[in-house]
């Protein structure tokens, strides 16, 4: 059994609601203070010897053991929710190493650890988080940074770590980064003068040259993300669990004649099909044992959350409607409660 106290050449983090130590620095993510008992440790370490296994299938589970390879990237082992061991391979990019160590691998160990990962973006809107789903190019994090441009922190990009308490669920928020394609990047630069976006002081330099309005400095590209870059969000980052207050589904959907948005509320078993449509990662949770939790948890929290499913026209850009009417929406239900 290793020693649980913090070691000496390990860097102290906070993430998804926990205390890391890691022999791994990870820059994107929060410093915490040092000499507290950490929650989870992640450690360089051979495991070489998983290889011909993990050629097949590029994942083995063993109990509460989950290795995962990323070929070319590095082998990983997540056991029991405490520990993450990090074999990278010879000439590895660094930053796609962490960009699946904080993505992959975390997501495991939230579920080994039992909390539930929505995959999805988060914002603080009234005291509450809402999250924002839908698959990949419906806009999510395209949204949530709309969001952060019209003075709304934002809690999570990518996994939203979810803890369902018998009162509420809370939202575990996870580190100040968000990945944006260079599309995005260049519409929300276009929302500027939008009554709901504040202004920004600083010109943000992407690494290829292209100069795009945002913060300040220039913007790390993400290796194996096709025109994906990492953006600081640590002066608009919300760092204190909260709870849940709902969760809006968006679709993008072909047709030029929907108008800029259309919503359409979603009922307990609705909510309970968003949940579960997506979860980070949910291939996985049946071969770890986990289906009657997941299940569980996904219709404990679709019970406890409102729910809405936003259409959007794929072929416009709408964020800046779809902040409107989400303020609208949540605004609505609050005078809806205090009415009661």
């Amino acid at each position: 059994m290793h020693n649980r106290s913090v070691s000496v050449g390990r860097g102290q983090y906070t993430a998804f609601g926990l205390r890391i130590a890691s022999e791994l620095k990870l820059p994107e993510l929060v410093l915490s203070a040092s000499g507290a008992a950490e929650d989870v440790i992640i450690r360089q370490a051979d495991l070489t010897a998983w290889s011909d296994q993990l050629e097949q299938t590029n994942y083995v589970i063993q109990g509460e053991c989950f290795m995962l390879q990323i070929p070319g990237t590095a082998i990983f082992a997540i056991r029991e929710g405490r520990e993450i061991e990090v074999c990278p391979y010879p000439g590895a990019d660094m930053n796609t190493v962490r960009l699946f160590l904080l993505g992959s691998c975390m997501g495991v160990l939230l579920m080994q650890r039992r909390i539930f990962p929505i995959h999805g973006s988060a914002v603080v809107i009234g005291g509450k988080a809402y999250a924002f789903v839908g698959e990949s190019g419906a806009g999510k994090s395209t949204l949530a940074a709309a969001f952060r441009q019209a003075g709304y922190p934002m809690v999570s990009d990518d996994v939203i770590a979810v803890k369902a308490t018998a009162s509420e669920p809370i939202v575990y928020p996870a580190y100040p980064q968000q990945k944006l394609g260079l599309d995005s990047l260049l519409q929300l630069e276009s929302l500027q003068g939008n009554k709901h976006v504040r202004s920004q002081k600083h010109r943000l330099v992407l690494t290829s040259g292209h100069p795009v309005l945002s913060q300040h400095g220039e913007l790390l590209k993400l290796t194996g993300e096709w025109n994906k870059y990492a953006v600081p969000t640590v002066d608009e980052f919300y760092n204190e669990p909260l709870s849940l207050g709902g969760v809006f589904e968006l679709v993008a959907e072909p047709s030029s004649q929907l108008p800029a948005v259309t919503e359409q509320p979603l009922n307990v078993l609705g909510c309970l099909h968003t949940l579960l449509l997506h979860t980070y990662r949910r291939g996985t949770i049946s071969r770890m044992g986990l289906g009657e939790w997941y299940f569980g948890t996904a219709a404990r929290m679709a019970r406890k959350v409102e729910g809405w499913r936003l259409l959007r026209s794929s072929s416009a850009f709408t964020a800046s409607e779809i902040v409107q009417r989400v303020l609208e929406l949540i605004h609505k239900e609050e005078n809806s409660y205090g009415s009661h």
